[in-house]
């Protein structure tokens, strides 16, 4: 199946408020309109995960970051810009709340996990979409993450919406992202 064609697709599928099991910078994730609150609460049903555990977002430029967080400190844009340059591990950061997304993404502390993506296919998804996704490893909550689509289990698979079919043969490069926080101009290392 075309790029293209699955694109469409998928972008059809996250339109009608469901969930979408695809390839990211990292492993597969489980993803839907990160404004689509029902859509949300399907994935942590899936996923057997507590609503209350905040989920990454994916965006795919600065801009659709800077709508999402406000003014971006010139110190974390040149750590996210110096790392999609570098096509480095991928890095998600957590940014202060801004009120922009639903309450169940915010962790206590009222933070909110945004990664600039690196890849391809997900950067084309969220344009078209013109919406930040969610993403979440494609596994049960404690289960340990697939590293290539063959290791997702058969329940994600029947439960999920629509599974892209593109890049099913690959390996992912990185079992997860880094997750840092930034306080004044002083990263914070939570997950290398």
């Amino acid at each position: 199946m075309s790029f293209y064609v699955e694109i469409e697709k998928s972008v059809d599928i996250l339109k009608k408020g469901k969930n979408l099991l695809y390839p990211t910078d990292t492993v597969w994730g489980l993803g839907c309109d990160a404004f689509n609150i029902k859509a949300i609460k399907r994935i942590c049903e899936i996923k057997n995960r507590s609503i209350s555990k905040s989920m990454i977002l994916l965006v795919e430029n600065m801009d659709r970051l800077h709508q999402l967080v406000g003014n971006i400190p010139s110190f974390t844009k040149k750590i996210i810009l110096e790392n999609f340059v570098k096509k480095e591990k991928p890095i998600t950061i957590i940014y202060e709340n801004t009120n922009k997304i639903a309450s169940n993404f915010f962790r206590k502390d009222r933070t909110l996990a945004i990664r600039l993506t690196h890849d391809p296919f997900c950067i084309c998804l969220i344009r078209k979409l013109d919406k930040p996704i969610t993403s979440t490893s494609a596994n049960l909550s404690g289960f340990v993450t697939p590293r290539s689509f063959s290791e997702i289990s058969p329940f994600i698979l029947k439960k999920t919406d629509y599974v892209v079919n593109f890049r099913r043969e690959e390996k992912a490069n990185y079992n997860s992202s880094s997750i840092i926080k930034i306080i004044s101009n002083q990263v914070k290392i939570l997950r290398d």
